[in-house]
């Protein structure tokens, strides 16, 4: 953790703009050279020397706050790491809120597509965006009639700040549906995630949906498999499709209620430092297939990977995600953050599926163009689900 002074990260953002040549019609006025005092071996010397410049002579007052934001997400971005962001204290807040899984919002999980598009991952039972008609598979293009982009996390959060607010307050939301653009208004209100869906469906089959791993999941998990097992249930689903991933330690808590004793998963720093994290011998042993599918990321694919390398079940679907860094939070004492990219994680057998992905033993495509309902499982509109059906039928 490191405390940050805003004199020096203030200025980051300032060199670069200062260096940036423009195309416009410029007006120079020239004046005194100002002394060179910079410190040729303090990288930030200049930084702070330009700083004092600004402070002094630009012909407005500055906002430091501002541009100390700027310049740490400008300081970041040089990383070119999509997943290393700053959280400033509002956003911090947001953040914690959705991992708690209670919030003032619209009730949907928004995500990126990999292609530069917000994707809606999830619809919640009873929200607002359930109401409107909201449907999983949209793609955000606009709120409040101003366009938000998909490239970067970042991209990501400030939509979502957007679609955020008071109770009882509107919020225009515009989705892509079929090359066919639609406008809701969703009007704000409470929302609760529950971050597992179960249900038993025909053959005695256990259906389990989790939607990331945080919030409840865990707790959701344990409750679904006591369930399953007074219900008498032979075999076992579970649905990580579009699960964007979520916290280390909660996938190694699921992956070791039902997973074989052994290795699940290990990080590694850039120091080589390693670390290993373990399932015991107690699992519940029925038969498995996992649903994955391309926005099934980090710890789905933990998930799917442990499941595969242990031989515990079947994956089913298409090729996951493929991120395979972890990061860590770090948070300050005026109540912001930065969200760091610091190891990798491997499978148990070594093997990283950073830009792979994890390969289904079972490879199906969804054609049907109705959405998925996650808390409603439907084999006969869900090939996936069908064919992970079908595996477990003829196990």
């Amino acid at each position: 953790m490191f405390k940050r002074p805003v004199s020096w990260l203030t200025v980051i953002c300032l060199v670069l703009i200062v260096a940036m040549a423009s195309s416009t019609l410029t007006l120079l006025l020239a004046g005194a050279a100002p002394a060179d005092t910079a410190d040729g071996d303090d990288p930030l010397a200049r930084a702070r020397e330009i700083l004092e410049i600004v402070e002094r002579d630009y012909y407005t007052e500055v906002d430091e706050e501002q541009l100390a934001t700027g310049a740490i997400r400008g300081m970041l971005a040089t990383l070119e790491d999509p997943y290393t962001f700053y959280y400033t204290t509002e956003e911090y807040q947001a953040m914690n809120e959705e991992t708690t899984g209670q919030y003032s919002g619209v009730g949907m999980l928004v995500g990126l597509d990999g292609k530069g598009n917000l994707m809606v991952m999830r619809v919640f039972r009873n929200s607002p965006a359930m109401n409107a008609g909201v449907q999983a598979g949209d793609l955000l293009v606009a709120v409040d009639g101003a366009p938000v982009a998909g490239e970067t996390s970042q991209d990501l959060n400030a939509a979502v700040a957007l679609l955020k607010g008071d109770d009882q307050t509107p919020v225009d939301a515009t989705f892509e549906r079929d090359g066919e653009r639609l406008t809701f208004t969703l009007t704000r209100g409470a929302v609760n995630i529950n971050y597992v869906e179960y249900s038993v469906l025909d053959g005695e089959i256990g259906y389990l949906s989790i939607y990331q791993f945080t919030g409840d999941d865990v707790e959701g998990v344990t409750e679904a498999l006591s369930a399953f097992r007074e219900a008498g249930v032979r075999a076992l689903v579970v649905d990580v499709r579009s699960n964007p991933g979520g916290l280390l330690d909660d996938v190694v808590q699921i992956c070791d209620l039902l997973v074989p004793e052994g290795l699940i998963v290990y990080t590694e720093d850039r120091q080589g430092r390693r670390q290993e994290y373990y399932a015991d011998a107690d699992y519940w042993d029925v038969p498995m297939a996992v649903l994955v599918n391309g926005m099934s990321a980090s710890a789905s694919e933990i998930f799917a990977a442990a499941v595969q390398e242990s031989g515990r079940g079947v994956i089913v679907g298409e090729t996951t995600y493929g991120k395979g860094i972890v990061q860590t939070l770090f948070s300050f004492s005026e109540g912001d953050g930065v969200q760091l990219t610091t190891s990798a994680y491997y499978t148990a057998s070594g093997a990283s599926i950073h830009g792979q992905g994890v390969t289904p033993d079972i490879e199906v495509s969804l054609t049907d163009d109705d959405p998925i309902v996650y808390y409603a499982p439907d084999p006969e509109g869900d090939e996936q689900l069908r064919a992970a059906l079908e595996a477990l039928n003829a196990a």
